[in-house]
């Protein structure tokens, strides 16, 4: 995923977003190079995805609770379908910027 500063478009993958609290300034609200107001974007298919893992684990869990034996195939099976669907999420979103122009709060 791209993380572009939307206002400056500089780079910000590697700058530690944090509260600066001598600056007074939330860099998880602000860029910290140009220091304008960003918002995080959470695109559809990251929230589709997590609430997938979710199911699925549980899923696991019910089945690895009901067999007495077959651990081993369910926990190949659990890390495939996770793996896979991760990896196209990450697939499709690579191209998509994280962050959005924020609005300024008075």
């Amino acid at each position: 995923m791209k993380r572009d500063c939307p206002n400056c478009n500089e780079s910000m993958d590697g700058e530690f977003l944090h509260w600066r609290k001598f600056a007074k300034q939330d860099h998880s609200r602000a860029c910290p190079i140009c220091g304008k107001a960003i918002q995080l974007r959470a695109h559809p298919e990251e929230i589709a995805v997590r609430a997938l893992a979710i199911i699925v684990v549980i899923g696991a869990a019910y089945l690895a609770k009901e067999r007495a034996a077959g651990y081993l195939a369910i926990l190949v099976t659990t890390v495939l379908i996770l793996a896979i669907a991760f990896g196209l999420v990450h697939l499709r979103l690579r191209d998509r910027q994280r962050f959005m122009k924020g609005r300024s709060v008075p």
